[in-house]
C-alpha cells in the first residue's frame, strides 16, 4: 500500500472514530440536559445562613436533611408574651426539606419551611402563660407566627406573640388613688386630655411634649406635679420603662413617698417612659373633688408588681439665727423648718404571690427645711477707759504705789494701804461688817449679826467708825 493510499484509509477511519465519540458525548449530554435534567442552585444563593451556589439541589437537600437532627438539638426559641418569656419545646418541630429546596430561588436568600404542632403549641401558651385566655383562632396565628420566626434557621430564635391582633380580654392591670386638690380649671383640662390615650407598643411618651399641644394658661407645676405623680404611680404597677424623672425639693405633703414625679417647665424637668411590650395599653384619668385617679388597662401580665420603701430615715433641720434691726425684743420665727427625708423605693416583682426578684427602682433624698429665727440686733458695750501706766503723759503716782491715782483698785500685802486684822490675808473692807469667827465680832443677842453700839444721841450724825456703823443682815452698811 503506497503512502497515498495509507493516509487517506487513516484520516477516514479517524474521523469515523472522532465522530462516533462526538455523537456518544453529544448523546449523553443531551440524555442530561434535555431528557433528565440535573437541578442546580446559582451563584449567590442562600437557604437560612447556608451558602448552596453552585450546589445540585438534591445534594443540598441530603446537607440539610443531615443537619436538622443537630439543629434541632441545639436551637432555641424564645416566646415572649407581656412581661414573661418561655422557650417553647422543638423537639417535635420538623424541616419540610421538600417544600424548602421546591421554594428556594437560586441568587437570593431564602428561608427553611418549618412545621410545628398545633396540639404543641396549645399546650406550651396553657402551661407557661396561663393568665391569658387564647381562643383556637390565636393558637393558629401564634402557631403559625413561631414557624416563620425559625425561618432563618438560627441556633437561637427570639419571638414576640402578644401584638393587637389577639382576641385576649383586656384588663385594668394598675390602679391607683392619689388624695389631691386642683385649684386651677386647667388641671381638669390636662387630667381630661390624657384620660383614655393610647400607650402603642414600644413608644415613648413625654409629659411636657404632652401638655405643649393643650391650651393651656393657668395651671402651675405643682398640679402639673400631681397629675405627673399619679401617672407615675401606676407605672410602678408595670414593666414599663422609666426614662426620665425626678423629685422636689421638699417632702410632698399629698403625693405618697417614693411616687412623686415633678414637672418644672421653666427647668425642663420632664416625666418620661416607654411601653417595652408588643402590645397597646390604655391610660385612663379621673378626679373627684378631693382626688385623682390614675389607671392602665391592656392584655393581663403574668407577674404582679409591688412597690415599697426601705432605708428610710428622717433628716433634722438646724437652727439658722439671724440678727435684723426691725427686731426689738425676743426673736421671730421666719422659717418654722421641715424634716428631710433618705428613702430607697423598691420593686418587687411577684407570681402567684411568691416573690422573684426585688428590684431598687430609685433613692430619693429630700434635703431638711431649716428652721430660721431672727433676732434684734445687740448693742456694743461701751469701752472702758484706758488706765495710763508708768510712762504715759496722763500717768500720776503721788503716793508712790506704782498705780495711777484715781483707778479702783484694792490694795494687796505689801503696799501702805493693806489692811488685814482678820489675818485671812486679804484687805480688808471698811464698809463690811465683821462676821462669825472674825476678830471684833459681836453677837450679844444672839441674832447670828455683828452687834452696833446704840449711840447717845440718836438724832446726831455721829463718825461711822466701827463703833456706830450700821449694818442689815447681809452685812451691808446701812446709811442714814
Amino acid at each position: 500500500m503506497d503512502n497515498k493510499l495509507f493516509g487517506l484509509t487513516f484520516a477516514a477511519v479517524f474521523g469515523l472514530a472522532l465522530f462516533v465519540f462526538g455523537a456518544t458525548n453529544a448523546g449523553a449530554y443531551a440524555v442530561d440536559n434535555w431528557l433528565f435534567p440535573t437541578e442546580e442552585f446559582g451563584d449567590n444563593t442562600y437557604i437560612g445562613t447556608t451558602d448552596v451556589s453552585n450546589m445540585e439541589v438534591e445534594s443540598a437537600k441530603m446537607m440539610f436533611a443531615g443537619q436538622s437532627e443537630t439543629w434541632r438539638a441545639d436551637a432555641e426559641l424564645q416566646v415572649t408574651y407581656q412581661d414573661a418569656m418561655a422557650t417553647y419545646p422543638l423537639e417535635n418541630a420538623e424541616i419540610l426539606l421538600d417544600e424548602t429546596v421546591r421554594n428556594a430561588e437560586t441568587g437570593s436568600q431564602n428561608s427553611f419551611v418549618f412545621q410545628l404542632s398545633t396540639d404543641t403549641t396549645r399546650a406550651f401558651l396553657a402551661d407557661h402563660f396561663p393568665v391569658a385566655a387564647f381562643s383556637e383562632e390565636d393558637v393558629e396565628a401564634i402557631n403559625g407566627k413561631l414557624e416563620t420566626a425559625l425561618q432563618g434557621g438560627q441556633k437561637k430564635t427570639q419571638v414576640a406573640i402578644s401584638d393587637d391582633s389577639l382576641s385576649v380580654a383586656r384588663e385594668k392591670v394598675a390602679d391607683i388613688v392619689f388624695p389631691t386638690l386642683f385649684s386651677s380649671l386647667d388641671s381638669a383640662t390636662v387630667i381630661d386630655a390624657l384620660n383614655g390615650i393610647q400607650l402603642a407598643p414600644g413608644s415613648q411618651f413625654s409629659f411636657l411634649e404632652f401638655i405643649a399641644e393643650l391650651p393651656l394658661t393657668s395651671v402651675s407645676d405643682g398640679e402639673l406635679t400631681q397629675i405627673a405623680s399619679a401617672v407615675y404611680g401606676a407605672l410602678l404597677q408595670t414593666n414599663f420603662l422609666v426614662d426620665e424623672r425626678s423629685i422636689g425639693s421638699q417632702v410632698p405633703a399629698s403625693i405618697p413617698l417614693g411616687q412623686e414625679a415633678a414637672i418644672n417647665r421653666q427647668l425642663g424637668i420632664d416625666f418620661v417612659f416607654t411601653n417595652p411590650n408588643s402590645s397597646s395599653f390604655t391610660l385612663n384619668m379621673s378626679k373627684t373633688s378631693d382626688s385623682l385617679n390614675a389607671s392602665i388597662s391592656g392584655y393581663p401580665f403574668l407577674y404582679a408588681y409591688a412597690i415599697g420603701i426601705t432605708e428610710e430615715t428622717d433628716i433634722q433641720p438646724r437652727l439658722i439665727k439671724q440678727y435684723s434691726a426691725f427686731v426689738m425684743s425676743g426673736n421671730q420665727v421666719k422659717e418654722k423648718g421641715q424634716l428631710g427625708k433618705r428613702l430607697n423605693v423598691i420593686r418587687t416583682i411577684l407570681e402567684d404571690d411568691e416573690p422573684l426578684e426585688v428590684e431598687t427602682v430609685s433613692n430619693d433624698f429630700y434635703p431638711p427645711v431649716h428652721r430660721v429665727e431672727v433676732y434684734p440686733l445687740t448693742q456694743p458695750a461701751a469701752p472702758e477707759a484706758a488706765v495710763p501706766v508708768a510712762g504715759e503723759p496722763e500717768f500720776i503716782d503721788a503716793n508712790g504705789d506704782g498705780i495711777h491715782d484715781g483707778t479702783a483698785t484694792t490694795p494687796i500685802a505689801g503696799q501702805p494701804d493693806f489692811v488685814d486684822a482678820n489675818g485671812d490675808g486679804i484687805h480688808d473692807d471698811p464698809t463690811k461688817a465683821p462676821t462669825s469667827g472674825q476678830p471684833g465680832f459681836i453677837d450679844a443677842n444672839g441674832d447670828g449679826v455683828h452687834d452696833v453700839p446704840a449711840t447717845t444721841d440718836p438724832t446726831k450724825n455721829l463718825d461711822k467708825t466701827d463703833e456706830n456703823l450700821v449694818y442689815d443682815k447681809g452685812g451691808n452698811l446701812v446709811t442714814e
